[in-house]
């Protein structure tokens, strides 16, 4: 079976995550040691304590979903022994993708991730921005709307799902407008207009962080936020990461193009099950389950045992 393999990015934090894996197996505890090590940050407290405020802050929340999702990548290894076809990550899950995918070492993902929320969070607090979900609304539609607006997409991330990004002020008339037009809008819990113009000034400052990693060729195909294609290249990787801090985000595509590879079931590995739900919107006639915990890891081997009775 082809599986694809997808990570999630900030939002899909909560307190507790991860606490079934390391409680049937301590050893998975030393990912979050490592993490604190290379960052310096409290992510063990902020993960298992709260409060949900200081976890959801961009400085702890990147890298605590980062070193949650290694946790669930390293489980479904240990446990199943499978190989994924192919990879991607929604925003900062593109760089646990990267890391499941030994461009480089967990030290180095802690390392560039921790960096990247600082530079985000840093240009997020001058330019004060927000990110807003356009609900039940095309691609089309969404993009003739914002046309009066000083806004961009930031995520296409279903065909109902568009995310737009910008100033507080100019996100909050557009906002405004939807619900005159009775069009469902939903503000995100992130503090600033990632995925857009507003971040462009971080690519330098990302670019001198990244220089000091030595990026290798992944072991699975990657698909790429800013373009929607899938990559081996080291040097496209680099690339495209920074490009990702300014560029939409094109989660369709993506999902897209690994059905047209022949993806005979997506897995989300990580907090929450936010991909796994946005997956059965664009490709609903293919399976897709979330690992974040014995349970769901469990339901997922239930339904391969069951695949190797059907086609016995």
């Amino acid at each position: 079976m082809k599986i694809g393999v997808v990570f999630p990015g900030q939002a899909s934090q909560y307190v507790g995550m991860g606490k079934e894996i390391i409680e049937e197996n301590k050893k998975y505890y030393e990912i979050l040691e490592i993490g604190e090590r290379i960052t310096n940050l409290p992510l063990i407290e902020k993960i298992f304590n709260g409060p949900i405020e200081e976890l959801t802050k961009t400085l702890y929340c990147q890298p605590s979903v980062f070193g949650i999702s290694l946790i669930c990548w390293k489980y479904f290894c240990d446990k199943t022994n499978l190989t994924p076809f192919c990879v991607a990550g929604h925003s900062l899950g593109e760089y646990s993708a990267l890391c499941a995918s030994k461009v480089f070492s967990i030290e180095e993902g802690f390392y560039i991730v921790k960096k990247r929320a600082e530079i985000m969070n840093e240009i997020s607090e001058k330019t004060n921005g927000t990110l807003l979900a356009v609900i039940g609304v095309s691609i089309k539609d969404v993009e003739e709307i914002i046309k009066n607006y000083d806004v961009e997409i930031s995520n296409i991330n279903s065909y109902t799902q568009i995310v737009i990004g910008g100033r507080k002020e100019e996100i909050e008339k557009l906002n405004n407008y939807l619900k005159e037009k009775r069009i469902k809008s939903v503000f995100l819990k992130v503090s600033g207009p990632f995925h857009t113009k507003f971040m462009k000034e971080g690519v330098e400052l990302l670019k001198k962080e990244i220089e000091k990693i030595e990026f290798k060729n992944p072991t699975f195909p990657i698909y790429m936020n800013f373009s929607g294609k899938k990559t081996t290249n080291k040097e496209e990787i680099k690339d495209g990461i920074l490009k990702q801090l300014y560029s939409t985000v094109k989660w369709v595509e993506i999902i897209e193009n690994m059905k047209n590879e022949g993806i005979e079931c997506f897995l989300e590995i990580g907090p929450k099950n936010v991909l796994k739900k946005l997956i059965e919107t664009i490709v609903p006639d293919i399976p897709s389950f979330n690992i974040e915990n014995p349970d769901t890891l469990n339901n997922f081997i239930s339904f391969l045992k069951q695949e190797e009775v059907d086609n016995v």
